[in-house]
Order: structure tokens, then C-alpha cells, then sequence
């Protein structure tokens, strides 16, 4: 097992010790005192921090990666809603899908259609780039087919027909991408063409899923519906594939395309939220997300849960060291986006109740 591996195990028994004696999946035998001893442990907590958690303090915790390349945050906070109200919310997906940084996004049809993309506005900086891709040698990450197909098919002595051109590319292209994978699941992820070494996304969802291995351990049958999509159905699981425009600090806008998963079976006492990325314009190779809504036993009236987050990123490429110290400037970066991610939900969620 890979060393953060270890630190993603962490999620998973919290997730047991937490819905001790509720959930169904749940090993006999948490020992007294749980999951503080855990959180203390394996996360690196302070029981002044787990006391917070359990106060509605938002606590974050950057894990330890086998690669410079990869970034892995915890977080948790609690939250007085129950867990039925959270999930209701979860699954407007419109509403859930909204956040400070998101300048536009939108869910796909089934099948997806172009149309599904019409307020996809290109960023200039990525058209100014375009103009110069060449296959293993681009700013905007794509695969090579689509390098080739704007080189060949794009006028860019007009400004306007050029930018018109593109965006219809990427909204023809992107529903076409969303259609062949919800028939061929991870195995019908692209592959980047825009560095010389080529990216491949199914590859790097497989590992990220293989170091959060409490989703094997807990949840089984969740596992194995994100391992085997969509040839394993699975009852009580909701799905959207949606695209969004993301801006971070000063990092570049992201387009990406992400399938986000739903799983509330009605005899447990919890709720998984996976989101899984299959594109991203810049800096990603791949990222899995899953958050875990928990009924908390401690609530006033048994109407609270605990907001469980741990994310997974693998860069294209992030240095470390030196004067600029790339790596060290990021993760502070989606550090504080996920904290304050967290405040964000456990406020939107409270003030709505």
C-alpha cells in the first residue's frame, strides 16, 4: 500500500467510527473513544482540533503523497441539518454546483449535446495559446487529435470567427468525450497530448481511486461501482456529468468536465459524494474527490451530521524547492479553497434549515 494510502485510510475509519453502532458496513469493535484516538493518530490531529471539528470548527489537514506531483487534502467540519436535508440539496444539482469561483457551468443531457455547453465562453489567454499547439507542445491541455483538428480547420487572421470556432470545437467535442464515456466508463477516458509525455486520465483515476482504499474496506459495493462504470449498476445512486469554469487565486481558468456521484442507501447512515474529474484545460492530470455526509450521534434531536472531505490532485507537473517552490504555493492555495469550501457548506447548509 502506498504510504498516503495510509493517510486516505484515515477517511475510512472515521467513516466507521463515526456511524458506530449505524451503519451496516461498519466493523464490530471501534473501540471506545473513537474517532478522536483516530483523527489523533493517523490525521495528525490535536484533540484541541478534534474538539473544534465536533464544535463546527472547520479543520483541514494537508496529507502526506508518494509524489511531488500529487496534492491530498482532508477536511471535516459539523453541520446542524440532518442528513436527509443534505442530500436533498446534493442532488439539486444546480444549486450544488455553485460556488464562489465558478463562473459558469452547466450539467450534460443524456445524451449530451452541444447545446448542453452554450454558455462555455472561451478565455482569451487559452485562445492566444491555441494558436500555437503543436502535439507535445501546447498550453492548453487536450489530446492530440484535438491540437491537429484546431491547427487544420482554424482561420486566425479573424479574431471573432477564430473564437466562434473553438467554442463550437469544445462543445462538439465535449459531448461527444460525455457520450463515449458513459458507454465505455473509465476505459474510454482521453489521453493528453499537449506535453510530450502523453496523460493518460484513465490511468491516473485508477491510482487515485486505489489510495483512497477505505472505499473497498467500508463501502464495497460504491467501490466497485466507480471501478466498473457503467457496466455494475448500483440502486440509490444519482448521477451528473457536468462541465464548469473555475478560477483560483491567480491561477489560469479551468475548464473541466467532471462526473459526480450520488450514493444515500436508505438502511445507512451515510451519504458518499464522489466527483470525479475526466477533463481539465490546465494543470490537472486527474482528481477525485469524495466527501462523506455522516449522521452525527451527538447532535441536539439527532439532526446533525459531520461534512467529511478528502481530495486528490495529480499535477501535469509541480516543482518543489527553491526560490519559487511551485508545490508549496499550490497546496496553500487549495488548503485555504478547501477550508473555505467547507465554511462556505456548513453556512449555505445552516442558514437554509
Amino acid at each position: 500500500m502506498l504510504a498516503s494510502s495510509k493517510t486516505a485510510l484515515c477517511a475510512g475509519f472515521v467513516v466507521a467510527a463515526l456511524a458506530s453502532p449505524l451503519t451496516a458496513q461498519t466493523p464490530a469493535g471501534i473501540p471506545a473513544g473513537e474517532p478522536a484516538r483516530f483523527l489523533q493518530k493517523y490525521i495528525g490531529l490535536s484533540a484541541g482540533e478534534v474538539e473544534s471539528a465536533r464544535k463546527g470548527t472547520v479543520v483541514t489537514k494537508v496529507l502526506p503523497t508518494t509524489t511531488n506531483d500529487e496534492v491530498a487534502l482532508f477536511g471535516i467540519v459539523a453541520v446542524d441539518v440532518p442528513r436527509e436535508e443534505v442530500v436533498k440539496r446534493v442532488r439539486d444539482v444546480q444549486s450544488f454546483l455553485r460556488t464562489p469561483e465558478r463562473s459558469a457551468f452547466g450539467v450534460f443531457a443524456s445524451p449530451a449535446a452541444p447545446t448542453d455547453m452554450n454558455a462555455f465562453v472561451a478565455d482569451q489567454g487559452d485562445l492566444d495559446a491555441i494558436k500555437g499547439c503543436k502535439p507535445g507542445d501546447c498550453d492548453v491541455k487536450m489530446p492530440v487529435s484535438n491540437i491537429e483538428e484546431f491547427r487544420s480547420s482554424i482561420d486566425w487572421s479573424s479574431a471573432p470567427a477564430a473564437r466562434s470556432k473553438v467554442e463550437t470545437t469544445v462543445r462538439q467535442r465535449s459531448a461527444g468525450y460525455v457520450n463515449s464515456y458513459r458507454k465505455l466508463g473509465t476505459a474510454g477516458m482521453l489521453s493528453y497530448g499537449d506535453q510530450k509525455t502523453v496523460g493518460k486520465t484513465g490511468d491516473i483515476f485508477t491510482t487515485l481511486l486505489a489510495e483512497s482504499p477505505y472505499l473497498f474496506d467500508y463501502v464495497s459495493p460504491f467501490h466497485k461501482y466507480l471501478t466498473t462504470y457503467p457496466a455494475t449498476p448500483l440502486p440509490d445512486v444519482t448521477d451528473a456529468i457536468y462541465w464548469a469554469n473555475d478560477k483560483m487565486g491567480s491561477m489560469r481558468p479551468i475548464l473541466s468536465l467532471n462526473h459526480l456521484s450520488v450514493y444515500s442507501p436508505p438502511t445507512s447512515s451515510l451519504t458518499l459524494i464522489s466527483n470525479k474529474q475526466l477533463y481539465a484545460s490546465h494543470y490537472f492530470l486527474g482528481a477525485f474527490t469524495l466527501t462523506t455526509v455522516l449522521d452525527r450521534p451527538d447532535a441536539a434531536d439527532g439532526k446533525g451530521v459531520y461534512y467529511l472531505v478528502v481530495e486528490r490532485f495529480r499535477f501535469d507537473h509541480l516543482p518543489s524547492g527553491g526560490l519559487l517552490n511551485i508545490r508549496g504555493r499550490v497546496i496553500g492555495k487549495m488548503h485555504d479553497a478547501l477550508k473555505a469550501d467547507l465554511a462556505q457548506r456548513k453556512t449555505s447548509l445552516e442558514r437554509k434549515s
